[in-house]
């Protein structure tokens, strides 16, 4: 089962669970919920694997736009390099190559503001994701931590009304 699935499950639990007679407190059943618990440390790690894989496609992309950057600045020394023979086309080859350098930052520029843009709306996302996972853990721990706690109490209290009346 996914995250979200198990979550969605223990939700339903929690909502659909018997009533504690003049409580807030709901009870659900203890195997059920440590389960599903178990299925959500069991998939977790592979949410945080997305989030590495997503870190380390940001900086593939970054190393590959830095390449690109140098491959274009490399073409363009050799460019210029070749021309500076005549004084015409030495001025030509000039501009030209300071226009491809331009254009190549202005690239490689692009790239790395697009790569971390994606990086980051990936982390957000999966921030956002890991969120609520954990507010929906939360409260399912708060719930039975409070039934937990309130079962020893009403079997005391039942133990206490039966050996009044009997």
């Amino acid at each position: 089962m996914k995250v979200d699935e198990v979550l969605d499950r223990i939700e339903y639990l929690v909502h659909h669970a018997r009533h504690v007679p003049f409580s807030s407190q709901v009870m659900v059943d203890e195997d059920e919920v440590m389960d599903l618990l178990d299925q959500l440390r069991f998939n977790l790690p592979e949410e945080i694997k997305q989030a590495n894989w997503t870190v380390q496609e940001q900086q593939r992309l970054i190393t590959e736009a830095h390449g690109e950057a140098s491959r274009i600045l490399s073409r363009a020394n050799e460019r210029a390099e070749q021309a500076v023979q005549e004084h015409e086309i030495q001025r030509r080859a000039k501009r030209d190559a300071e226009q491809l350098l331009a254009s190549a930052t202005a690239r490689a520029d692009q790239v790395i503001r697009e790569s971390e843009t994606y990086a980051l709306e990936q982390l957000q996302q999966l921030e956002a994701h890991l969120s609520r996972t954990l507010g929906t853990v939360k409260r399912g721990v708060e719930v039975l931590q409070t039934s937990t706690a309130a079962a020893p109490a009403e079997e005391a209290e039942a133990d206490a009304s039966d050996t009044r009346s009997g």
